[in-house]
């Protein structure tokens, strides 16, 4: 494949990291536009780190992303972050050079922001969501709660899930984690649900899209999260269920989604259902597993930056085992029990990891020389 210049939009996540060293290994130039202690500016494979203001001031942010697109020639742009997404949502589209960075329609993109808005887009295409309702005062929350049962989910309308997701299971607790939940979202006015607790394995499917139509797809069953009520994937393996596919992909379209982007859903236990849970419309946690079960997102993916047509292909090896170091490591903090299956897996050839030998300093702790 021709390679080239580009860059990575990024707070602080690992998964950056991930696309980092794929990209850099395909010997493309990897510029980078994050925190100063992000792990991606301590790669190796980051030939360009590029200290970002804080995403949450919004001016400084936009003008200091704008200068970087207009002054360097770049081929692809790779998003990390809803939060940057939603930044720059308002400038996306006025240069030429954000085409480097394929979306979808900005008024899909905006329901994709709200978990609430996702989850109704999805239901409204007949893809199966567990029930839920968005209580419109704090006063109707206990007699919503009766109606759900419990156990149930309180889940912000943004956010990921140590933050903005609380199972709740007695309804004397249920009012008091609404409320942790109002407050965490109250900058934003966020308008957090209640949904059914359901249980089943959860799935994950990531790929990349050209107005709805996949091109590239990538399916794993979660084995271990962190936190470990549906939390971020620990360790997973790559499964392709027809059935969780189908609904990935009718979400998707639904969507009328370009670029790169992901989906959970869980398996009902009660009837084998998908039910969709959310979309990330962004680079996602296990995209370095890609490389692993045989997909290629990157040549792809910046032939549609390029606006050149891509030729679906959608296999991707099962049955790979995949786990991320530094979750592993948090899981073990919270159950020291892991230690035995920690220890398995640390030895297990066959279980992949993302820590690399040659590159090992985004796993470590930022120092000062490096902020």
């Amino acid at each position: 494949m021709a390679t080239g210049r580009v860059l990575i939009l990024d707070q602080h996540s690992s998964y950056a990291v991930q696309a980092c060293r794929d990209l850099g290994r395909l010997g493309h130039e990897v510029w980078a536009l994050a925190e100063p202690t992000a792990p991606v500016m301590r790669s190796r494979f980051c030939r360009r780190p590029v200290v970002s203001p804080p995403w949450y001031e919004t001016e400084r942010f936009i003008a200091t992303l704008e200068r970087l697109v207009e002054a360097v020639a770049l081929d692809a742009i790779y998003l990390c972050s809803e939060q940057i997404l939603e930044t720059i949502a308002p400038v996306f589209g006025l240069s030429d050079r954000w085409q480097a960075l394929p979306l979808p329609p900005l008024p899909w993109l905006k329901l994709a922001f709200s978990k609430n808005d996702a989850l109704a887009t999805a239901a409204a295409a007949g893809v199966p969501v567990p029930r839920t309702v968005v209580p419109a005062h704090g006063d109707d929350v206990a007699a919503l709660g009766e109606t759900l049962g419990f156990p149930l989910v309180v889940k912000g309308e943004k956010g990921g899930a140590a933050q903005h997701v609380r199972i709740v299971r007695r309804p004397v607790e249920l009012l008091s984690r609404y409320r942790e939940i109002v407050h965490r979202e109250r900058k934003y006015c966020g308008r957090p649900a209640l949904q059914e607790f359901i249980a089943g394995p959860t799935y994950s499917v990531g790929g990349l899209f050209d107005r709805g139509r996949p091109l590239r797809v990538l399916a794993h069953r979660r084995l271990l999260t962190y936190p470990p009520d549906g939390g971020h994937t620990v360790k997973g393996v790559t499964e392709r269920p027809a059935a969780l596919l189908e609904s990935a992909f009718a979400v998707f379209a639904a969507f009328e989604y370009t670029g790169l982007g992901h989906t959970d859903f869980i398996r009902d236990d009660r009837d084998g259902t998908f039910r969709f849970l959310e979309i990330n419309p962004r680079v996602w946690g296990s995209i370095g597993l890609g490389r692993l079960a045989g997909v290629d997102f990157y040549t792809p993916y910046h032939a549609l930056a390029c606006g050149r047509p891509v030729t679906p292909d959608l296999g991707h090896r099962e049955g790979v085992v995949y786990r991320h170091l530094s979750r592993d490591l948090r899981l073990l903090r919270l159950r020291p029990g892991r230690i035995f299956g920690f220890l398995r897996d640390t030895l297990n050839p066959k279980v992949r990891s993302d820590f690399s030998w040659l590159d090992p300093r985004p796993a470590l702790p930022a120092r000062s020389a490096d902020r």
